[in-house]
């Protein structure tokens, strides 16, 4: 499933390739990977998690490489803009926002991420929805201008707003075919292409989270998937040097993206939730799959999953998820996912992977019965403010490392 960012913006440095103690008693940063015990309660979950992560390291070492290791380009280790994603809406438009968007991408230069993706979400840009939406479309505008002013490579995610749960307050009424959703992101994609023009535009990639959140059910299957991409990317017409991409996610098996690679796109995309065997052997089919076909594979969400999404489980899980993922606890598990994706990365020629909770790599929490108990929103707010006091300590965590190949 897809996770969303619901919170404040968040704010983070790093200095250099060492990482410093954060002062502040929330976060848990340092040098080392440092084994912190975990609380009882998620003893069986991190148990199993670990377990989940052998069996998809293991799968990823026995690849056989389908391309050289790239000795030029940007890192393959991406960061989400979390300040700019969609599901913030109005809150983009704040007079301070950009500010908070500067210290955030000055962070990710630091760090070394090779480029940022926003999500630019359905259909913030289209003023046949959306009253705001010249005004969104300039702020993403000016977001990648700064993005580039940093050497900073764009991907834009499309896909629908969390419209109807607690992640936007919002209600659309969409059209009910793979068609007329082709029709509407289209239009969108034209606009992001013509006022953002990112290197990467992802036009749907998870057919599961896209039924949910706008009720066409076709878009689940092989058939109105394809539909859909196809239609969008003869409607959306030249695109320059825009990569078009589409894909199922990797819990997904690899028959949608063998149906996908002969439509139009210009390439593949993944988002990988969760670490296992099955996962792994997901992504090894795809990268084989955009390898034969001459076409790219990107990863533009991933981070380590603490349980099991699966094609009918729903959205609302990512709240708790992403409140989860915040504790120090899980800083092991969560580098050795980011050095064994890249290890997939480079063996599948994959220029790209992104990870999502963009905020650890500057900090974790220490988990505690209190913070546990507050609600997610709440945790994930004591995660930002976490974030903010790395910023001001020059504090980087192994996570973050990991992500970039340190």
């Amino acid at each position: 499933m897809a996770v969303v960012v619901v919170f404040g913006a968040v704010t983070a440095a790093c200095g250099g390739s060492s990482s410093k103690s954060a002062t502040s008693s929330s976060a848990s940063t340092s040098s080392t990977v440092a084994a912190v015990e975990v609380p009882a309660k998620y003893q069986a979950l991190e148990s199993q998690v670990s377990g989940d992560l052998s069996g998809y390291e293991s799968a990823i070492a026995k690849m056989a490489p389908l391309a050289k290791p790239a000795t030029t380009g940007p890192n393959v280790g991406w960061a989400e803009l979390l300040a700019a994603n969609g599901n913030r809406q109005d809150a983009l438009l704040a007079p301070t926002e950009m500010t908070t968007v500067d210290q955030t991408l000055d962070a990710f230069k630091r760090l070394g991420v090779g480029g940022v993706v926003l999500g630019i979400k359905m259909p913030l840009l289209l003023s046949s929805f959306e009253p705001k939406a010249d005004q969104y479309a300039a702020f993403y505008a000016t977001v990648a201008d700064h993005a580039r002013a940093r050497g900073l490579q764009i991907d834009v995610e499309l896909s629908a707003l969390f419209c109807g749960t607690i992640y936007a307050q919002c209600s659309y009424q969409y059209p009910n075919s793979p068609a007329g959703w082709a029709d509407l992101t289209a239009q969108q994609a034209r606009i992001v292409i013509d006022r953002v023009h990112p290197e990467w535009l992802d036009l749907l990639s998870e057919p599961n989270t896209e039924v949910q959140l706008t009720g066409i059910k076709e878009l689940g299957t092989i058939a109105g998937l394809t539909q859909f991409v196809t239609a969008a990317v003869n409607q959306i017409g030249p695109h320059g040097s825009t990569k078009l991409v589409a894909g199922a996610a990797s819990w997904y098996g690899a028959t949608y993206d063998q149906a996908l690679v002969k439509t139009p796109i210009d390439g593949l995309v993944t988002h990988i939730y969760p670490a296992s065997a099955t996962t792994a052997a997901n992504l090894i089919a795809t990268a084989k799959i955009a390898h034969d076909a001459g076409k790219p594979l990107i990863a533009d969400e991933t981070w380590l999953y603490k349980g099991q999404p699966t094609i009918s489980g729903g959205v609302a899980a990512s709240n708790e998820q992403g409140a989860l993922c915040t504790y120090s606890f899980w800083q092991p598990l969560d580098v050795r996912f980011f050095r064994a994706t890249r290890q997939w990365a480079t063996k599948a020629g994959v220029p790209l992977i992104s990870g999502f909770w963009s905020q650890l790599a500057f900090a974790y929490l220490t988990w505690t019965p209190t913070l546990d108990a507050q609600p997610p929103a709440q945790q994930l707010a004591a995660s930002t403010q976490a974030a903010q006091t790395a910023a001001s300590n020059d504090t980087t965590t192994q996570t973050g490392n990991a992500l970039v190949g340190r």
